[in-house]
């Protein structure tokens, strides 16, 4: 089955924007409104799941065992990086615990506000964005989308295995009702799991359309005008848009794919040198892992403010009025980017180790069930 390199590529440079969104540099390009709107990005990846999913799996969960495979090979996708980046921040704030028992104290006591103990279990069932009376930002708080994304493959699946005749009307319309609720700012559902389900849904219509369309894919001088004027539009948006931007970036994110999935312009040639499609390997590691190394830059800094003397940190108002945000800042625009520049490459190192460590063996402990299951199957 083709592997959409461009389309990885993409998903890998998406999850390095959301780097530099949550890294909150003063003098650093984290100020930009491109990066201050990077959050947007988990709309693509909401889609490109439901592209991605429909194309490998629609028409394929038949049975009951093709079914719970399919929940399998999903749960060993992001279960175990998950619940380690979960248990680093739980053993975190364990530390914490011992430190304020000797008197020092950090920004906040342990075990509080979004990393408090009744967030542990909503976090560990993935339900934290589900139920408004949980922190949907608990913990790792990106994890809010796989919290999203595990029970709409679920839903996916069961609509596959269950109505199989029916599941491209159901997938249509559970995508529009989402569309009709983000308009609407409907209360019945969380927002996180209203932009999930369009964008998803929507991903899975996308598939279709593009299933229609690839033998007609464009020549390389229409695909490069096409590829640049869809990004430049999302660009566009993201730096001039007016508030909130979901569904208008979530029809544009599904053009996209489909322009991209042609993979035939000049922007997708670059986009297939080899560096890209090793960053989109990297994408879910980088995506979930990010905010704890940012979190561990932060911490060192705030204890090298705190007992070295240095000014290297800034509270500034936070977009909800009240709130304050914490910047780093070491005085300079040219040492702040730097700064800015460290954290990237700290979080595709570590993402490296975490894809090799800890996401692989996942997905080899699957491989491994499905090839015992078969064994047993033709005893």
């Amino acid at each position: 089955m083709k592997r959409f390199l461009v389309l990885d590529s993409l998903r890998g440079l998406c999850a390095l924007t959301l780097i530099v969104h949550h890294s909150h540099i003063e003098r650093s390009i984290t100020e930009l409104s491109f990066f201050r709107n990077a959050s947007q990005f988990a709309g693509l990846f909401f889609a490109l799941s439901g592209f991605l999913i429909y194309r490998r799996y629609v028409g394929t969960l038949n049975t009951s065992r093709q079914l719970g495979d399919f929940m399998i090979a999903r749960a060993c996708r992001v279960m175990p990086l998950h619940i380690a980046v979960l248990l680093f921040f739980i053993g975190f704030e364990c530390s914490k615990l011992v430190l304020e028992r000797y008197g020092l104290l950090l920004n906040f006591p342990a075990f509080s506000g979004d990393r408090a103990p009744g967030e542990i279990l909503p976090n560990l069932l993935l339900i934290q964005a589900w139920w408004p009376g949980f922190n949907a930002l608990s913990f790792n708080y990106p994890s809010w989308w796989v919290s999203v994304a595990f029970y709409l493959w679920l839903i996916f699946g069961l609509v596959c295995y269950a109505l199989p005749g029916m599941a491209r009307m159901i997938f249509t319309l559970l995508g529009g009702l989402a569309f009709v609720g983000l308009f609407a700012d409907s209360d019945l559902l969380t927002r996180y799991v209203l932009w999930g389900a369009a964008c998803f849904f929507a991903g899975t219509v996308t598939y279709r359309l593009y299933a229609r369309l690839r033998n007609f894919a464009p020549g390389i001088v229409l695909a490069s005008v096409l590829e640049v004027g869809v990004l430049a539009t999302i660009g566009w948006l993201m730096v001039d848009g007016d508030a909130p931007l979901t569904i208008e970036l979530a029809l544009l994110f599904c053009l996209g794919i489909l322009v991209f999935a042609w993979e035939a312009g000049v922007v997708s040639r670059l986009l297939q040198v080899r560096v890209f499609p090793a960053l989109g390997k990297l994408w879910l590691s980088i995506y979930l892992t990010h905010a704890a190394v940012i979190f561990v830059i932060a911490t060192g800094l705030t204890l090298a403010a705190k007992f070295g003397g240095y000014p290297l940190l800034v509270d500034k108002p936070g977009e909800i009025p009240g709130s304050l945000v914490r910047y780093l800042s070491t005085g300079s625009a040219l040492n702040d980017n730097l700064l800015l520049l460290l954290v990237v490459v700290a979080v595709v190192v570590v993402s490296m180790l975490v894809h090799r460590y800890v996401e692989m063996p996942g997905m080899r402990f699957r491989a491994g069930l499905r090839s015992g299951s078969r064994s047993r199957a033709s005893a």
